[in-house]
């Protein structure tokens, strides 16, 4: 049996331990890689001068399909990356390595799935802090000064969206948070700052729905 939403979205949480985390999903004819230091290694000073990135999508024989490099400024702790695919790839993993000045090199690689719905599109999130300028998140882990934004792509025009907040078992703590469209960009959006949570594993779950068809997708974040 496979994993349920629920418990896919507390998988990636696992990965916020290793050295850097990667996040992976599918955008439009491509995929965007987002490669983010842990808070392990940024206390440790590991790549405290930058390092170089590179994600190699490969197939499920493990033929490269896709290659695309980027790099980690110093300071920045985070890069994302965008792997345009041909018509004809079909990726099943994406291999993502970090080299870097005298820091010792990492490699780790992440699974992909095929998408979970037509509605909605997998979801990238961002945080900030009266210190920390925005950057893309990989390693879902988060200080409670932090603040969180949630965009998930609209790959279909809406009549309806809500977002819960969940606790880790699946049990309701929030009925319903702010969310917003923003038309422009097809996205919804949730942002809020994190003081008031205690620490611990959430799920924020969309609910979109157009006409007769309903989604629910799951993130999950933790409060360390």
């Amino acid at each position: 049996m496979g994993q349920t939403p629920r418990e896919a979205a507390l998988a990636v949480l696992e990965r916020a331990s290793r050295p850097f985390a990667a996040y992976c999903i599918r955008t439009g004819k491509g995929l965007t890689v987002v490669t983010e230091l842990s808070a392990s290694a940024i206390k440790a000073g590991r790549w405290k001068d930058g390092a170089d990135v590179e994600a190699v999508a490969s197939a499920a024989d493990g033929t490269p399909v896709a290659k695309a490099t980027g790099r980690i400024d110093a300071g920045a702790y985070a890069t994302t990356i965008h792997l345009p695919l041909g018509t004809s790839a079909s990726p099943a993993h994406v291999s993502i390595s970090l080299r870097g000045g005298d820091d010792k090199p990492a490699d780790d690689w992440v699974k992909l799935y095929p998408p979970s719905g037509t509605l909605v599109g997998d979801p990238l999130a961002y945080r900030s802090a009266s210190r920390i300028p925005t950057r893309p998140v990989a390693a879902f882990e988060f200080a409670r000064n932090e603040r969180l934004r949630i965009e998930w792509p609209e790959l279909s025009r809406l009549d309806r969206r809500e977002v819960r907040l969940l606790d880790r078992g699946g049990r309701l703590l929030v009925p319903r948070l702010p969310v917003t469209a923003e038309p422009e960009r097809a996205i919804s959006v949730v942002e809020l700052g994190l003081s008031n949570l205690s620490h611990g594993d959430y799920l924020f779950e969309l609910v979109a729905g157009a006409g007769n068809v309903t989604e629910r997708h799951v993130l999950a974040i933790r409060i360390r």
